[in-house]
């Protein structure tokens, strides 16, 4: 009877580590396999007592505001991302062993089906196209790519698969067209620059792509040197009049988006590739479009959804992820570009496909390093620094002086409106029926804007031109030119 218990006791240590593994590697393919991060809660109680109680205090700072946030939904909500959170740093913890060498792996994969899900959709188009995904957004798919340029340049992969990893990873970022990618990759590269030296290497992966994108004439590769904003600033705004009517609780944790959803984007948007596709938000989802709209900010994002408190807590986590890591090329690169890219986008916003998830898993396995928690607040207060730049950079443009109409023609196929004095601003056009709608994306106000209104269905709309200061934060639109359509 007891060989039987020696031969279970010998292999099950090797079962545990194969699965999370292969978990790992299926999980940027198969997303909802995170949706099992929960089970990992009890890893936590390995950590150390101050890694437990900053876990314990982001918790807090979600579950307290939501207490008293203007939306009955806000505490419930609050409860389910701090579970989710937990779990996924749980589920870091218990990766200590694997490591995450099987992301490699799935990360490839994931490289593969884009390529494929683009060329199948766009066709002969795909070149001129931003590299895109079923479930991968441009910008996500750009920071999965950096990543797995910093994977290939640190982990021990076999020189072949390495080389494909590394290679295939630096094309999809810049196939993506995605600045936060890239900027993703340089602060990541700096970052385990002082603990690696193969940090070099990636630093020079990113000046090889920039030089690459320089002699390509594709409207994707020009995007890497544009300085225009493409819209954020109207969503910062938007975000900060969210936290300043609630500034202790904010509206709740995933309710954000109902006051800012339609600035960038209409009400509710599936990903692109699905769009391109013709496949349009399905009105059974309509109501729930606010939840995966962001700030494009985690400071503002955890600001309007929580309050001060709230945002509190997520710069003591971050803090605590950099301290964990610190003297760890990879896991203290990698968290620094997911951080990185924060101060632009949302790339730890959860759930997601498979792409927020990976920073708490690094977080958790940063924690389990047993690490001390030396250059906690020095790291929290870095972050925060960082998040702020874009604002700092905003408020201290001087402020140009308003533009005025030169000429403007609405019709029922479209129109154009041209301004004087539109140099430094840009424009949006929505078309507002039952609903408000945007029309194309950004344009440059100070050259004429066109604009196209025929794949919008019959009916009478009020289309608005709106210009935009690219420089200051604290004001609306500067300008407006409304004309009602019949189609």
């Amino acid at each position: 009877m007891g060989a039987p218990l020696l031969h279970t006791s010998y292999y099950s240590p090797g079962i545990v580590p194969s699965v999370l593994g292969l978990a790992l590697a299926l999980a940027p393919l198969l997303p909802p396999l995170a949706l099992l991060s929960p089970l990992f809660l009890p890893r936590l109680l390995a950590l150390p007592r101050w890694a437990l109680g900053v876990l314990l205090l982001y918790a807090f700072s979600l579950l307290l505001p939501a207490l008293f946030a203007p939306e009955p939904l806000a505490l419930p909500l609050a409860l389910l991302r701090a579970v989710y959170v937990l779990g996924l740093v749980g589920a870091g913890v218990a990766l200590k062993e694997v490591g995450l060498r099987p992301l490699g792996y799935g990360l490839f994969l994931l490289y593969l089906s884009a390529f494929l899900a683009s060329f199948l959709v766009y066709g002969e188009r795909a070149a001129q196209e931003r590299l895109a995904h079923p479930f991968h957004s441009p910008v996500g798919l750009g920071l999965m790519g950096a990543l797995g340029v910093l994977l290939a340049l640190h982990l021990p992969y076999p020189p072949p698969f390495r080389v494909l990893l590394g290679a295939l990873g630096g094309a999809v970022l810049l196939l993506s067209g995605s600045r936060g990618g890239m900027l993703g990759l340089f602060l990541g590269a700096l970052g385990g620059l002082p603990f690696h030296r193969r940090s070099l290497l990636a630093l020079g992966v990113g000046v090889g792509l920039l030089l690459l994108a320089a002699t390509l004439e594709n409207p994707v590769a020009e995007r890497f040197f544009q300085t225009g904003l493409s819209g954020r600033e109207g969503v910062w705004l938007a975000a900060y009049e969210a936290f300043r009517a609630h500034p202790w609780t904010g509206v709740g944790p995933y309710l954000l988006g109902e006051r800012i959803g339609g600035v960038l984007f209409g009400p509710c948007f599936l990903f692109p590739l699905l769009e391109a596709k013709g496949v349009s938000c399905p009105e059974w989802l309509r109501p729930f479009g606010g939840f995966w709209a962001f700030a494009h900010n985690h400071l503002l994002q955890a600001l309007g959804e929580s309050g001060l408190f709230g945002a509190l807590g997520l710069l003591l986590l971050s803090g605590a992820f950099l301290a964990g890591a610190f003297g760890n090329g990879l896991l203290f690169g990698a968290l620094l570009a997911f951080i990185g890219m924060g101060m632009v986008d949302n790339p730890f916003s959860v759930p997601s496909p498979f792409r927020g998830e990976v920073f708490f898993l690094l977080g958790g396995m940063a924690l389990a390093r047993g690490e001390g928690p030396r250059g906690l607040g020095l790291a929290a207060g870095g972050v925060a620094l960082l998040w702020a730049l874009p604002f700092l950079y905003l408020a201290t443009r001087p402020e140009l002086p308003s533009p005025s109409l030169r000429y403007a023609a609405f019709g029922r196929e479209g129109g154009v409106v041209a301004l004087e004095g539109g140099e430094g601003y840009l424009a949006q056009v929505w078309a507002c029926g039952k609903g408000c709608r945007r029309v194309g994306w950004v344009w440059d106000a100070g050259k004429p804007i066109p604009f196209s209104l025929q794949d919008l269905p019959p009916g009478r709309y009020r289309v608005r031109v709106l210009v935009y200061s690219q420089h200051r934060l604290g004001e609306r639109f500067r300008f407006e030119v409304a004309g009602e359509v019949e189609r």
